[in-house]
């Protein structure tokens, strides 16, 4: 019987119940444990579990009624939004599933079959699992292989080590402008929706964005706008804070966090991670997160009980 891409949540009910209460960077469940939250949805909580006004958003719109298929201003707002956050992209674009943004994206590189919606080179764990297979990768191979990339918040400034071998047309790729991008909402319950970016498309076309609520298209702009105003307000001084504690299991990009283990041996570090008082991301392929708001104390556990590599 295949495994549920959730399986981590019965990891985490078993030991300690249900999640009561999540708040910053922190979850607190039914048996009175606080877990510090490193997965934050893959991403979609990096700005805290209620920490943005989207909700709010949200429910003002649902409230005024306006939850139907009508035209509404709210597409233009959202799209006005993204592009003051990546202000080198032409056109916005959303889309229901990830599905439907993988081919978007496949109708727009004329590529067949499906791309891959992976992560920046700085953060693929492909490189460092099989360097020797990426330096025979042509860039249309690459496409396949690593997908196109998905943008994250605060990646650009991460410094790249030098210990690994990319190949200098990754990194050229990397360095100048993608003809096009992914972009999740930062909101932890938006997991299905995501936004694209494209840059100047001369004769292709783009596929046309789903239909989606106005008050989850009101939801996301504000969202992207308070993740905006974020943007200046952590660097790496904040992260580096817990280099001499992380730097033992992970490689950090960023906020962003590889692991060192090996994939055979990730789920048991994740369970040993679970037992610290510590949500790392339940898949290998995709980064941890800096716990913005934490301190040093949250990792004394993890600390006192060091996880033994094979």
């Amino acid at each position: 019987m295949e495994e549920s891409q959730y399986w981590y949540c019965q990891e985490i009910d078993t030991r300690y119940g249900a999640v009561k209460r999540a708040r910053g960077c922190h979850l607190y469940t039914s048996k009175g444990r606080r877990l510090t939250d490193m997965y934050q949805e893959s991403g979609r909580a990096i700005l805290g579990w209620g920490a943005s006004r989207a909700m709010t958003e949200f429910k003002n719109i649902v409230n005024r009624g306006i939850t139907g298929s009508f035209p509404t201003d709210y597409s233009a707002r959202l799209e006005k939004a993204v592009k003051k956050l990546l202000p080198e992209y032409t056109h916005i674009r959303w889309y229901s599933s990830l599905e439907s943004a993988r081919r978007a994206i496949s109708f727009f590189f004329n590529l067949s079959p499906e791309v891959q919606i992976g992560e920046q080179p700085q953060l693929d764990a492909v490189i460092n699992t099989h360097p020797e297979h990426v330096q025979d990768l042509t860039f249309d191979n690459w496409l396949y292989v690593m997908g196109i990339p998905r943008w994250r918040p605060w990646l650009e400034s991460a410094r790249i080590a030098g210990e690994r071998d990319i190949p200098s047309f990754v990194m050229e790729q990397n360095s100048r402008l993608q003809e096009a991008v992914v972009v999740v909402p930062p909101l932890p319950w938006t997991r299905t929706y995501y936004l694209v970016a494209f840059s100047d498309t001369g004769n292709r076309k783009i596929v046309p964005s789903d239909m989606l609520p106005p008050p989850v298209l009101a939801a996301m702009t504000r969202g992207i706008y308070d993740l905006i105003a974020e943007l200046p307000c952590r660097s790496e001084r904040d992260w580096k804070l817990y280099d001499s504690i992380i730097c033992k299991y992970w490689k950090r990009r960023g906020p962003y966090l590889l692991p060192l283990v090996s994939p055979e041996q990730y789920k048991d570090f994740f369970r040993h991670c679970l037992d610290c008082g510590l949500l790392i991301s339940p898949y290998y392929r995709t980064p941890s997160i800096i716990p913005y708001g934490a301190d040093t104390g949250n990792f004394t556990e993890l600390k006192k009980n060091p996880f033994v590599f094979i």
